[in-house]
């Protein structure tokens, strides 16, 4: 039973991989038609649409690959691997999936997506953190009134 609470995490980064793969093999006309949809939908620009996914697509990805990283060793605060390997990982995605657009019809990889990309990871991991040190706090402090 152990195991299967431990490594349960796991479905979440390959349910967001698998999202975003699925999007960036959308061709050129039905992603733009797509994001001129959410856009219209959000009264935003189209550009500030397309990078406002990146940004959520990636801190959801950097996110969920923290949480599982630290399931794997729970320990008080997260540890400097279990920071820095997340930022990593997706920042190498994000460049994978950068090359995957590139051959996709109607679709261009640029390195500036990467960039907005890993930030949006550390973004992501950032978020793990203060969630996780809002609610170990708020547990302790229900530790300490009831046994005070």
């Amino acid at each position: 039973m152990y195991y299967i609470k431990r490594y349960w995490r796991i479905i979440f980064p390959i349910f967001f991989i698998c999202l975003s793969w699925a999007l960036s093999a959308t061709d050129g006309s039905h992603s733009e038609a797509d994001s001129l949809w959410w856009a219209s939908m959000l009264g935003l620009s189209n550009a500030f649409a397309r990078k406002l996914a990146h940004i959520f697509l990636f801190g959801a990805i950097s996110y969920s690959i923290t949480s599982f990283v630290k399931g794997l060793n729970p320990s008080v605060f997260p540890s400097h691997s279990q920071i820095i390997y997340p930022i990593i990982l997706t920042a190498v995605y994000a460049a994978i999936d950068e090359v995957h657009q590139i051959t996709v019809v109607g679709r261009s990889g640029q390195v500036g997506d990467v960039f907005l990309d890993t930030i949006a990871g550390i973004g992501g991991v950032l978020v793990y953190i203060a969630i996780f040190c809002f609610f170990r706090r708020w547990r302790l402090r229900h530790v300490y009134k009831k046994y005070a």
